[in-house]
Order: structure tokens, then C-alpha cells, then sequence
């Protein structure tokens, strides 16, 4: 006989099957697990911040004798000119603004911002001098931050800035100077003409120098460039000079030697080539002569 439970069991399991989910709970489902997935990627991005920021905190700075060091940014913040060991003084001379136009000003506050913060960046910065700075130049250096900058900033002309030194002392690096500087002495101070003039004005701050019986030199770019002796010139104008330059790195001496000797050794091979060719020439020639005038006698017989 059949057991009636089993015939329950059979009919409960047959009348209760598996329901479909309603339009509701499949939306309610599908939040959910939109809502796990943007859970998962906010922390996901929260975790990467927080790597993020803590890398932010420490900042690469390098040294004057090249080694570059990781140091927290408030510990930059720090190293003001003020307490720097690197006492070298550089001035840049902003007092050309009347030869410039407005577009001309606003690349050269470009370029006295870049100038100060990779002062700021390295862990002992330069004592940094602006002289001249008024009118457009200053208004401009306001809009970023000049009031917060750790510079000299002076209105009057850096001849009444450093009056108690002497005129031999004052250096003004222009490229139009005969005298190449290959080593920087901290108790001289180094002037820049701040002028974007796009070489509209040569000879410009070199006659200013002369005038007011200044020393004058300017930074040895040919001459260092190739070599391995001073890797620090090599170094320093690699990373400073703009792309647009299209400034390139010279090989070595003895690569320039080979390839000049090259070149002179050419000429010679093509002279001797020639000579050789004009004396097969001739051989051929003189050939060519002696079997016409057999030709000709025995025409002749």
C-alpha cells in the first residue's frame, strides 16, 4: 500500500515550485548589486588616494653635489634661503620692461616662476634676488603668489641693492661676454638680464656691463657640453635648457677626431681614384692609336 505522506510530499513539492521574481525584486536585486559594485570601487579609489597623498607628502630634492633625496614637503618648506648653507647670490635684472611688450612681460614672469621654484624644490636653495621689479612685471608676479615667495625682492636697481661691494664683485652673465665662467665663487654676485627680446637687442646687457664697469662672463655651453670631465655643466644644461633649443648632447673628443680624419682622408681617395681612372684612360687611348695605324698600313699594302 502507498503511504499517504509520500503522496503529501509529492503533491507539495509539485504545487510550490521555484516562482519567478517580479519586475520589482529583479530592479530591487539589480540596485543592490550596482550598489555592492560602487561600494567596492569607491574603496578601491579611497585606498589609492590615500597612496596617492601619501606620496604627495615627500617630495625629490637634489643636492649640489647631484644626489637627489626623498624629504617630507613640510620639511621643504623649511629650507628657506635664510637657513641654506649655499650662500651664492643670483640677481635677475628686471629693468628692460620698456623694450618688451605685454606678451613678451608675461613669458618672462613665466620663467621667474620657474625660476624660484626650482630654487625651492632643491634642499639647499640659492639666495635668490629680483631687482627693478614694478609696473606690469610685479602685478603680474602678484597674481602668483609673490607676496608668499622666499626671495629679495627689491624696486630699485641691483647697483643701489649691493652698493657697499665692489663693481669687480658684480658679474653679469651675458652671452655676448669673450670670458667663459667655469667655476661660480659665493662671494661674487651674478646678475641676469630679465629680457625676453628674442635677440632683437643684441650686445644689449653686455654694453651695460661695460658701462658701468662691471665683471662679465658668460656660461660655457660650447665647451662643456661634451665633455666627461664635468658631468656637472653637462648635467645642469641638459636639464635646464628648453626642447625647443633643439640643443644636443656633442660626442666625444676623440669621436670628432676620427670622423674630421675620415673626412680629410676622402678628398684623397676620390684624387687617387681619378688619377687611376685618367691613366686607364690614357692606357686605352693609346691603344685605341696603335690599332688605327696598323689598320691604316695594311689598307695601304
Amino acid at each position: 500500500m502507498e503511504n499517504p505522506s509520500d503522496k503529501n510530499e509529492e503533491t507539495v513539492t509539485t504545487e510550490n515550485p521555484t516562482k519567478p521574481l517580479s519586475k520589482n525584486q529583479e530592479k530591487k536585486l539589480r540596485r543592490l548589486e550596482k550598489s555592492l559594485q560602487y561600494k567596492a570601487e569607491r574603496r578601491k579609489k579611497e585606498r589609492e588616494m590615500r597612496k596617492l597623498k601619501g606620496k604627495q607628502n615627500y617630495a625629490v630634492v637634489e643636492k649640489l653635489n647631484g644626489e637627489k633625496v626623498e624629504i617630507k614637503r613640510k620639511q621643504l618648506k623649511k629650507n628657506l634661503m635664510a637657513n641654506s648653507p649655499n650662500k651664492l647670490r643670483l640677481v635677475v635684472d628686471c629693468s628692460f620692461e620698456s623694450l618688451m611688450n605685454y606678451s613678451d612681460i608675461n613669458h618672462l614672469c613665466k620663467q621667474l616662476t620657474y625660476c624660484y621654484a626650482a630654487n625651492r624644490r632643491i634642499s639647499e636653495p640659492l639666495q635668490f634676488y629680483m631687482t627693478s621689479c614694478t609696473n606690469r612685471t610685479k602685478e603680474l608676479l602678484e597674481k602668483s603668489g609673490l607676496s608668499n615667495w622666499d626671495a629679495h625682492l627689491h624696486d630699485i636697481n641691483y647697483l643701489e641693492v649691493f652698493q657697499n661691494e665692489s663693481k669687480e664683485n658684480l658679474v653679469y652673465l651675458t652671452s655676448d661676454s669673450p670670458n667663459e665662467i667655469e667655476d661660480f665663487d659665493e662671494t661674487k654676485v651674478y646678475i641676469i638680464g630679465g629680457l625676453v627680446d628674442h635677440n632683437h637687442h643684441k650686445f644689449l646687457t653686455y654694453n651695460l656691463a661695460l658701462k658701468n664697469n662691471l665683471s662679465h662672463a658668460r656660461l660655457p655651453i660650447g665647451k662643456f657640453m661634451h665633455m666627461k670631465t664635468r658631468p656637472d655643466w653637462k648635467t645642469a644644461f641638459v636639464s635646464t635648457l628648453p626642447k625647443r633649443k633643439g640643443a644636443e648632447v656633442l660626442e666625444d673628443d676623440s669621436e670628432e677626431e676620427s670622423e674630421i680624419s675620415d673626412s680629410e682622408s676622402t678628398p684623397s681617395k676620390k684624387l687617387k681614384n681619378e688619377s687611376e681612372t685618367n691613366e686607364s684612360k690614357n692606357d686605352t687611348s693609346g691603344q685605341d692609336l696603335n690599332e688605327s695605324t696598323q689598320i691604316e698600313k695594311e689598307t695601304s699594302q
